[in-house]
């Protein structure tokens, strides 16, 4: 699975609070499936809940939202270019005090693998590209990862 390490790795560099405590930032995979797709190949898709949860959260939730949004945006487009799967991406905040909250976001995601058995009998396991994205779904949230 490639898309938990991407989103950490984009949030850490577009959040200066996960810069300064990484360790703050929880990434789950939940809920996960993993769907053949019945040709020769045996190419896979893998689809799961990706829940991020940051913990004593000091930042400015808009700023984090937001970059989630600017990740989904070339990841897993579909979630905010259809317009019945945009309510999909979810949050709940717990507010500790007035300073800190702990929060957390679920994303449904897919990844889909590509799977070719080689001459010499190995096989070649290769993630697959996500599809390049409309460019009208994703140009409103400014500059992409």
């Amino acid at each position: 699975m490639n898309k938990p390490a991407s989103l950490r790795a984009h949030l850490a560099q577009a959040i200066p609070e996960l810069q300064r405590n990484p360790e703050s930032l929880l990434v789950f995979v939940e809920e996960g499936s993993l769907i053949s797709t019945a040709q020769r190949n045996e190419s896979f898709e893998l689809r799961y809940r990706l829940s991020l949860v940051l913990v004593d959260f000091v930042g400015d939730a808009n700023r984090l939202f937001l970059a989630v949004l600017r990740w989904v945006a070339v990841h897993q487009n579909e979630l905010i270019a259809n317009i019945d799967r945009r309510s999909e991406i979810a949050f709940e905040v717990d507010v500790i005090d007035h300073e800190r909250a702990d929060v957390e976001i679920r994303l449904p995601l897919t990844e889909r693998i590509g799977v070719e058995t080689l001459a010499s009998g190995e096989d070649r396991i290769t993630p697959w590209p996500e599809p390049r994205p409309v460019a009208e779904s994703w140009e409103h949230f400014g500059p992409l990862p």
